[in-house]
């Protein structure tokens, strides 16, 4: 029990330093410059915050009302039609933030393929934050829809109800907690982003892109702290509403795909161009790739995969994949060993099971940004993560951190679904605990684990505001060298570089997916 007991305070501890340390450094940080602190706060008008607010409302809506126009039309259709909707959904979950942008300066920008329009500004931020955040909304509304009994609207049916009284009076209730969640979601994701404001934002300030211009472009540490405080007041409300309204994770077997109301044509045209939208923008950039200069030199070519107009080459492409993969691998094994000792082991206290169940919610109210920037501040100095190596290991730890909360979840539904009298089972049979997990519990939890490597893989491969203040020349992550290439001009490459990254997350999760449900 001991044993059991020092891992899991281990855990504990680790979650509270990388999380309360860094944050508290950053603050002392920023209250000490007084002259500088006091500056900037005088000259702040609150313009960045107010944009970044509205922007995160406005996204956070339009995304349930789209996520709930495509789930509820993926459940009320059958045959290729759904299947092909499920497909598609997701696609931008294996984007970067700056690939749904890319995409809209292909589509719609100054030099659009369908129409030319003054794209930056709010508008562009708007549309490139609604690209990136539909899937996330999509899959919340999805997975309620799919356990609603479809014996309720057949009774109510029965009843003499309308569809539309059986829509308002028991679908929407039903999925009250999949629409707050996916508000919360797409207005988090929005407000804390970084790759879209920064392509697309132009002289519309947000919090995310304040905070860089302030850390990177001013040095002004100070301001940037003092930013980042503000950046955290929504994400800690959003903290304090999903305690309320724990997220939905999907898992093994729970969808079962059945039609349980009329459809109207309206809601399949709707979620059809909602579905278009959110592909074009995505394999528009993959097509944009091979475009030898766009959009003055559109011959097709292979020559923009070598980044000769970059310094880096290719070698940050390879940096995020190792990235990825030390923090898919090291976050399964995590998740799962926390998981096991707080939900399957006997005699662990209490207190101690509750602190560590908190401590790992904790980074779900730390956006990456106010994350990365209270990292650099703690450890920047140390010489420890000076090299190469000791750089790579920082941007690991970082984006362990600012991911893990997913993971911790959907490691705990995995667990719910297994028979916890297996373990008594094997005492009684005098097999070792170490036997059991083996032989029984690993290959029963190897779906939700392969969920949980895909989910950190993709999303560490991905992530910009996490790494942004921590990288260094010889570990420049994939989506910030993009970022780089598209302010350099040459936005063929910076859609490569995406490219590079989107196909890696998804043929990661193909493999990953096909292994874990082999028998």
């Amino acid at each position: 029990m001991l044993k059991h007991a020092a891992s899991l305070l281990t855990l504990c501890l680790l979650f509270l330093l990388a999380g309360l340390l860094p944050a508290a450094i950053s603050l002392f940080s920023t209250l000490s410059d007084g002259p500088a602190l006091t500056s900037f706060i005088t000259g702040f008008n609150l313009r960045a915050f107010f944009n970044t607010m509205v922007m995160g409302l406005a996204v956070g809506l339009s995304a349930c009302v789209a996520g709930f126009t495509i789930a509820y039309t993926i459940v009320n259709t059958k045959g290729f039609a759904s299947k092909t909707a499920r497909t598609i959904f997701p696609i931008a979950l294996f984007a970067p933030s700056v690939m749904p942008a890319i995409g809209l300066i292909y589509l719609i920008g100054n030099n659009g393929l369908i129409i030319q329009t003054p794209l930056y500004g709010a508008t562009g931020v708007f549309l490139g934050a609604l690209v990136f955040t539909l899937p996330h909304a999509t899959l919340q509304l999805l997975l309620s829809l799919e356990r609603l009994d479809a014996g309720l609207i057949l009774a109510a049916r029965s009843l003499g109800a309308s569809p539309l009284k059986g829509f308002l009076t028991i679908i929407l209730p039903h999925c009250r907690a999949g629409l707050i969640n996916a508000f919360l979601i797409a207005f988090v994701l929005t407000v804390t982003d970084f790759g879209v404001p920064k392509l697309l934002g132009g002289n519309f300030s947000m919090l995310a892109t304040e905070i860089y211009n302030q850390a990177i472009g001013n040095q002004d540490w100070a301001a940037a702290g003092f930013l980042s405080l503000w950046l955290m007041l929504p994400c800690i409300l959003t903290f304090y509403f999903t305690s309320k309204y724990p997220m939905t994770v999907a898992q093994p077997g729970d969808i079962p795909a059945r039609p349980f109301s009329e459809h109207p044509i309206g809601w399949s045209i709707a979620a059809w161009l909602f579905l278009i939208f959110e592909a074009s923008c995505v394999l528009v950039v993959i097509y944009g790739s091979f475009v030898t200069f766009w959009p003055y030199v559109p011959e097709m070519t292979l020559a923009n995969y070598s980044f000769k107009n970059s310094t880096y080459g290719i070698d940050p492409w390879i940096n995020s994949f190792v990235l990825a993969t030390s923090v898919a691998a090291i976050g399964t094994i995590v998740s799962f060993v926390g998981t096991y000792l707080t939900r399957r082991v006997k005699n662990i206290p209490p207190a101690l099971t509750k602190l560590f169940s908190a401590t790992a919610l904790l980074p779900l109210c730390i956006p990456g940004t106010v994350l990365g920037l209270a990292f650099a501040l703690a450890f920047s100095g140390c010489s420890i993560f000076s090299s190469a190596t000791g750089a790579m290991t920082l941007l690991v730890f970082n984006t362990l951190i600012h991911l893990y909360t997913v993971a911790h979840i959907t490691a705990g539904n995995t667990f719910n679904q297994i028979d916890p009298r297996y373990e008594t089972v094997g005492e009684s049979l005098g097999v070792s605990p170490l036997s059991t997990i083996r032989q029984v519990i690993l290959p029963l939890c190897k779906t939700g684990l392969g969920e949980v490597f895909c989910y950190l893989f993709a999303s560490a491969l991905t992530t910009i505001s996490a790494v942004v203040f921590l990288y260094t020349p010889e570990t420049m992550p994939a989506a910030v060298a993009a970022i780089q290439m598209i302010d350099s001009g040459f936005i063929s490459e910076g859609a490569a570089m995406s490219t590079l990254i989107f196909v890696s997350a998804l043929a990661v999760r193909i493999i990953v997916l096909q292994i874990s449900q082999t028998k």
